[in-house]
C-alpha cells in the first residue's frame, strides 16, 4: 500500500510542463526508488538497487508499449507526459473490472492448486546426530536447490535450529558437511549442508517423511518467524 501511495504521489509529474528526454529519465529512476523504498525497505543495499532497476525497467516497458498504442491507434483516454502514462477509467468500470480480475486469480489459483501464503506453511521434524529438532517451515516454488553430487533436494534451514553445530570450519565439512551453490536475488554463495537421519514433514495434518539435504543459512536471510525453506518438490 506504501508503494502505491507513493507510485501515485510520483505520478503526479504528468502535470508538469513538458521536460526533456534525459530529465525525464532520472525523474523515472528517482521514482523507481521512492516507491521500492516505499514498499520493500528495509533491506540490503544491493537488494535495493537490484530491485530499483528491475522495477524501472518493467515501468519503461510498459511506458514503451502504451507510446506504441498510442501512435497506432490514438485513443483519446490516453494521455502520456514527461514519462507518465495516463488512462482515462471511469470508476464504475475501473471497479467492475477489478473485481472481474480478481475473481478470475481466485480460479486460477484454485484450478492449478497453488497454495496461499497461509496455507504453505508446514512443521518440520528433523533428526540429527541422535538429536530430534522442530521447527516451522514454508514450502516455497523458489527453492530449487539440489545437492551437487546426488541430485537431492535440500531444505534451507535457519542456524537458531541448530545452534550447537559449528558448520563452518573445515573439520566439520570433513566429516559430513557438503558446500551447497545457491544464487538468488541477494547474491551468490556456498551453504554448508549435510544430510539428517530423519525428516518429517507435517502439511495440514498430513505426514510426509522425506530424504533431503539440510542446509544452514544466517539467521537474517530467512525473515519472520518462518525458520525453513522447502523444495516444494518434496511433496508435489
Amino acid at each position: 500500500m506504501l508503494g502505491a501511495a507513493a507510485g501515485g504521489i510520483c505520478s503526479f509529474v504528468i502535470l508538469l510542463p513538458p521536460i526533456s528526454s534525459g530529465l525525464s529519465m532520472v525523474t523515472s529512476l528517482i521514482t523507481a526508488c521512492i516507491v521500492v523504498a516505499a514498499a520493500f525497505c528495509p533491506m540490503s543495499r544491493i537488494l535495493f538497487f537490484r530491485t530499483a532497476i528491475f522495477f524501472f525497467l518493467v515501468s519503461f516497458c510498459y511506458c514503451g508499449a502504451m507510446i506504441a498504442i498510442w501512435m497506432l491507434f490514438s485513443p483519446e483516454n490516453l494521455m502520456i507526459r514527461n514519462s507518465s502514462v495516463y488512462i482515462a477509467v471511469p470508476p464504475h468500470v475501473l471497479v467492475i473490472t477489478t473485481l472481474f480480475c480478481y475473481f478470475i486469480m481466485r480460479a486460477a489459483v484454485r484450478i492449478t492448486g497453488r497454495k496461499s501464503e497461509k496455507n504453505s506453511c508446514c512443521t518440520l521434524t528433523i533428526s540429527y546426530c541422535g538429536k530430534e529438532k522442530n521447527c516451522c517451515g514454508k514450502i516455497d516454488t523458489g527453492n530449487t536447490l539440489r545437492e551437487p553430487f546426488s541430485g537431492d533436494p535440500v531444505i534451507v534451514v535457519k542456524k537458531e535450529v541448530f545452534p550447537e553445530i559449528k558448520c563452518c570450519t573445515n573439520e566439520s565439512l570433513q566429516s559430513g558437511f557438503r558446500l551447497i551453490p545457491f544464487s538468488s536475488v541477494g547474491g551468490d554463495g556456498l551453504l554448508p549442508a549435510f544430510r539428517a537421519e530423519k525428516i518429517i514433514i507435517t502439511e495440514q495434518k498430513n505426514n510426509y517423511r522425506v530424504s533431503a539435504y539440510i542446509a544452514i543459512c544466517e539467521n537474517d536471510k530467512i525473515t519472520g518467524e518462518i525458520q525453513a525453506l522447502v523444495p516444494s518438490a518434496l511433496l508435489y
